[in-house]
């Protein structure tokens, strides 16, 4: 038997799987000030949640009124959580007091509302073809 070699394209292609990737848009509210910058840090699982140092992407958005979004584009299907915080002083970084208490407006995926910072599994969020909108509250 002999096959032809120009089939085998075709049918690759024919048979390959479809691969996730979708975008993830992040709405931010609550903003008391056009002071600054917001900023976005998106984690995986196997970052190390919510230090913005070991980020998996992010995103600085220019304050224009009490909310602003962003999108992270051509994500995996996966597990993500998200940690905000309003750069009022624009230094880049969260400010916080003597305790280590933040200083500044912050927020997290699922809006948590915990004195401390929630750990991955509290805030994060299952991204798929039908989930692909957050917004989150400053507080």
């Amino acid at each position: 038997m002999i096959f032809c070699n120009k089939f085998v394209p075709l049918f690759l292609i024919l048979s390959a799987s479809q691969v996730f990737a979708a975008d993830l848009t992040v709405t931010v509210e609550n903003i008391s000030s056009t002071n600054g910058a917001i900023h976005i840090a998106l984690f995986t699982a196997s970052d190390e949640f919510p230090d913005a140092s070991a980020r998996s992407d992010g995103l600085i958005l220019e304050i224009e009124q009490q909310s602003v979004t962003g999108t992270f584009l051509n994500l995996a299907e996966n597990d993500y959580a998200i940690a905000v915080f309003h750069d009022e002083n624009g230094n880049g970084e969260l400010d916080k007091n003597f305790f280590g208490i933040p200083k500044e407006p912050y927020g997290f995926s699922n809006n948590s509302t915990s004195i401390i910072p929630p750990n991955f599994d509290e805030a994060s969020i299952k991204l798929t073809k039908d989930n692909t909108n957050i917004s989150i509250t400053l507080r």
